[in-house]
């Protein structure tokens, strides 16, 4: 039987708030603004052809970011939350949506 002023003073058992999430999502949102400017460079030298073949792993790479950055949030703490908002920061400007819609405007795809 445990007395009551032993069980008072325990450390109440928290979740660890593990930051790996939020270095995950700020790794996938980086790959995906390195992405974004790879595209672009090859975008203006004109082949069209390689950009069509890297969206696929560049909507791989957002799809991680986001939900790697979802993870993060899930597991709260500061550092966590604090990645996942920048991740998710990249995320929105790297969207490749994003670079479709002013390539066909500029006229940098066809």
């Amino acid at each position: 039987m445990e007395l009551p002023w032993v069980i008072e003073t325990r450390a109440a058992r928290t979740r660890r708030r593990n930051p790996v999430w939020g270095f995950l999502a700020l790794v996938a949102a980086v790959l995906c603004g390195a992405m974004l400017l790879l595209c672009f460079g090859i975008a203006v030298v004109d082949l069209d052809g390689l950009v069509v073949w890297l969206l696929p792993l560049w909507g791989i790479f957002t799809l991680l970011g986001l939900w790697f950055a979802i993870a993060a949030l899930a597991k709260r703490g500061t550092a966590n939350i604090t990645m996942a908002a920048i991740a998710g920061g990249l995320l929105v400007i790297s969207n490749p949506v994003v670079f479709l819609i002013i390539g066909f405007a500029l006229g940098l795809l066809q």
